[in-house]
């Protein structure tokens, strides 16, 4: 896991589920950047990790390409 990555309270097992779909899925709280809609000078942003389940599908989904490289480089480790 990253420097970045707070863990949840030991208790709340909902958003303990919500970092195990993230990390299965190759997101370990490294930064990740996306652009800035609307700004013509291709600026980016760092993506704000998700606190749930449902926010999590769709990070996943947006950002699958970041995931794929990591969980292929894991493999080959």
């Amino acid at each position: 896991m990253s420097y970045n990555f707070r863990p949840p309270r030991k208790s709340d097992n909902t958003k303990w589920e919500t970092v195990r779909y993230l990390v299965a899925h190759g997101f370990i709280y490294n930064h990740i950047y996306e652009p800035i809609p609307d700004n013509p000078n291709g600026a980016t942003r760092t993506a704000i990790y998700p606190e749930t389940l449902r926010e999590a599908k769709e990070f996943v989904e947006k950002h699958k390409k970041i995931g794929e490289r990591y969980l292929e480089y894991q493999r080959q480790l």
